[in-house]
């Protein structure tokens, strides 16, 4: 089973006030049909257009519609040839559209909800690696970032509701040492922070996103991440949480690939709960 990595894949923070969630069973995906776009580089802009994947039991899921729900939407996408799968709405129209880098060309491309593909980004995007979507300038439209790898630094591509604008410096130096960032808002404050493990340590670390940057982190866990992948922020539980505020995190234990939920609590996690058997 193929998974939807919410950084490497694609980090969900609540949106808007709806319940988003980013630990998705994604597959095959049969064919795309080509759109047109405004061509971009890394650092401008493009018009977008909107989309729903198809899961591994054959049907689809729409990208807002909630952990449960099913679209009958046949939209679906190739996913052959690509890297950094990322959901964010790029579009403004409220619903999660995928966004990939084509590893051989290194462009950027989003599939909206339409079944074609816009190309976003006309080159170098496979320079960076663990992109993550969420809404990290706290403006209620979604944004990229990801981490440069001959640098270590962390950019910020601001999200217009219809493209990209000139990417920022959020991160000096030494992102390369940290893997599976996850955008999610853990505080609950509207504005996405980053959640990622630092390799040295196996330790989860916690960046508050302040809306120009983050803020100097704090430790939310104490050890033993490396043995997670496939990190997904997004409020997985809203019928249990009531009012507790925060976004959650799932992720699949590497030795048992059982997928785990570490419920949100505003200012870190709680005990895990296992969500599903082995096979993950």
């Amino acid at each position: 089973m193929t998974i939807l990595n919410v950084n490497r894949s694609a980090g969900m923070p609540r949106h808007h006030g709806k319940a988003r969630y980013a630990f998705l069973a994604v597959l095959l995906v049969t064919s795309a049909v080509g759109g047109t776009a405004v061509a971009v580089n890394p650092t401008a802009t493009a018009a977008l257009s909107a989309m729903s994947i198809q899961l591994d039991d054959g049907s689809n899921q729409e990208l807002d519609n909630g952990i449960s729900g099913v679209s009958t939407n046949t939209a679906v996408v190739s996913a052959t040839g690509m890297t950094n799968v990322v959901a964010a709405d790029l579009d403004g129209d409220a619903v999660e559209d995928v966004v990939v880098v084509e590893a051989s060309t290194g462009k950027l491309w989003l599939y909206g909800g339409g079944g074609g593909r816009a190309e976003i980004g006309t080159g170098g995007w496979n320079s960076l690696h663990d992109l993550a979507g969420g809404d990290f300038n706290g403006d209620h439209k979604d944004d990229i970032i990801g981490v440069e790898e001959s640098t270590g630094k962390l950019w910020l591509y601001p999200g217009t509701g219809s493209g990209l604008n000139a990417r920022i410096e959020i991160g000096t130096g030494g992102w390369n040492s940290l893997h599976d960032l996850v955008g999610m808002d853990l505080n609950n404050d509207g504005k996405s922070d980053i959640v990622a493990v630092e390799t040295s340590s196996s330790k989860l670390w916690w960046y508050k996103g302040n809306g120009t940057g983050l803020e100097t982190r704090t430790e939310i866990g104490s050890g033993g991440w490396n043995s997670m992948h496939d990190l997904a922020g997004g409020d997985f539980m809203p019928s249990k949480d009531g009012d507790l505020p925060g976004d959650d995190l799932v992720g699949i234990e590497t030795s048992s690939s059982k997928p785990y939920l570490y419920p949100g609590r505003g200012t870190g996690l709680t005990a895990r709960m296992q969500i599903g058997t082995a096979g993950w």
